[in-house]
């Protein structure tokens, strides 16, 4: 950008990175070559994928999600304090935002517990809530440096959330504020359709300050609704894990492509199955992905410990991921599906039905309070969120407002499968000539987007009356 006022020319690299142009290219032989299947009358689950994922923290569902409170972090006075105190030190240092990480943003007491919610994240429930900064006492700026700080911990790679670089995104209502309204689901009240972001390992939105009424965000795990149907509707996984589902673009020439929603990635010989239900955190699911950091390798793994007395064999399952926003297959206000793009076939649509139901069926509910987080596992829980509003007499400064990153942990990265290379690689990729962009104050980033620099997002939400 030369200036405030000059457009943004969407090009098509921007899109994708260019060394996965040829992925992208299969992925239209994929649509054009597919065989003709009207339906999926298969009663077993697909070829070589397990017919039961056995018991596992990541299977859960409203009656049997944990009621201990082990999924959330409550920050003490004293862990504030180390908060407060890395604050300063990267404003004393001027820090760049994309250095902000563990070691400059160090939480001795405070570190530890983090870590251990970032391996639940990734091994075990899926998801985490961390409760206590006084958001309302912090300029724009220094949420903005206790958003990296704290996140960092779960995972110091960021991904870009539009195509002009934006590494932050800023949510809420943006006609409250007596802006145009704006239909984008990151810019208004409604309610939103389970879905995951597309795309990102782990999710995190810091709320700044929340909403007089509603708001809230559903959580679903999906190997809760694999292992339903699996026992009870097995064809519909076939349609999930069909290459064929067709991608909208936005805009963009191919106009769309294709790939599954539902992804098993098979145990590779030398993993086995980790304490939290997942994969041993030591084993190396990051490396198996393009970009992997090779700055920080994890440590061998220890000896295994001797068998018990009378040893039981624990399968290897390997892993199921989902990645979907119905925004994208069957469109939304914001973006209408173009009648370019192959309509989803009865099947598709009954899949992408049956999914919402069984979210609305399986989940959990949950308000995040002012001045907390959530971090989620983007590939094992499906989210939502209700339509939302303010009281009349809330001042404009305390309305709804959450601040969103993607984020991804080198070392327990799961595999990306590589169908999802495309749309890892618009978040996670390299572009060159588009910096990194870090827009503390939320109406400048609404206007960055109206300036047209979003007409194509990387990633995002869901869209609203999706289907």
């Amino acid at each position: 950008m030369t200036s405030e006022s000059a457009p943004y020319v969407a090009l098509y690299g921007d899109y994708y990175p260019k060394d996965l142009h040829d992925l992208l290219k299969e992925s239209q032989e994929v649509y054009a070559n597919k065989p003709e299947r009207p339906d999926y009358p298969e009663k077993t689950v697909p070829e070589g994928w397990p017919t039961q994922l056995p018991p596992s923290p990541m299977i859960w569902d409203a009656e049997t999600f944990p009621k201990d409170g082990s999924h959330m972090v409550d920050i003490t006075p004293e862990e504030l304090s180390e908060i407060n105190a890395a604050l300063k030190t990267v404003e004393e240092l001027s820090i760049p935002h994309s250095l902000i990480n563990k070691s400059s943003f160090p939480l001795p007491t405070l570190g530890p517990r983090l870590d251990a919610a970032c391996h639940s994240v990734h091994f075990g429930l899926g998801l985490c809530f961390v409760n206590g900064i006084p958001s309302s006492q912090y300029t724009a700026d220094q949420n903005v440096y206790i958003l990296l700080g704290i996140s960092s911990y779960f995972g110091e790679t960021r991904g870009r959330q539009r195509d002009d670089g934006a590494r932050l995104i800023h949510i809420f209502h943006a006609h409250s504020h007596g802006l145009p309204p704006n239909l984008s689901p990151i810019f208004n009240n409604h309610a939103q359709v389970f879905h995951n972001d597309m795309t990102t390992d782990i999710l995190c939105m810091y709320c700044i300050s929340s909403a007089s009424n509603g708001g809230s965000n559903s959580y679903a795990s999906v190997y809760k609704i694999y292992n339903y149907l699996a026992e009870n509707e097995p064809e519909v996984l076939h349609t999930l894990a069909a290459p064929d589902w067709p991608f909208d673009t936005f805009g963009y020439e191919p106009a769309f492509h294709t790939r599954p929603l539902l992804f098993y990635t098979p145990p590779d010989d030398g993993e086995e199955e980790g304490e939290g239900g997942g994969f041993d955190s030591d084993g190396e699911d990051g490396d198996r992905t393009p970009r992997a950091s090779e700055l920080n390798h994890p440590p061998p793994p220890p000896p295994p410990p001797p068998p018990p007395a009378e040893e039981t064999v624990i399968p290897k399952i390997g892993r199921i991921l989902a990645s979907l926003s119905p925004r994208q297959l069957s469109g939304s206000k914001v973006h209408p599906r173009p009648t370019t793009i192959p309509p989803l076939t009865p099947p598709q649509t009954h899949a992408l039905t049956l999914l919402e139901q069984l979210c609305k069926r399986f989940c959990i509910t949950h308000t995040l309070p002012s001045g907390s987080f959530v971090f989620l596992n983007n590939l094992s829980v499906l989210h939502n969120r209700s339509m939302y509003s303010e009281n009349p007499d809330k001042e404009i400064k305390d309305h709804r407002h959450l601040i969103r990153v993607f984020l991804r942990n080198e070392e327990l990265a799961w595999e990306t499968p590589r169908e999802l290379w495309l749309d890892w690689g618009r978040v996670f990729g390299e572009f060159e000539g588009v910096e990194e962009r870090w827009v503390a104050e939320k109406v400048r980033d609404y206007k960055d987007q109206q300036r047209g620099m979003v007409n194509y997002t990387a990633g995002g939400e869901g869209g609203e009356d999706a289907y």
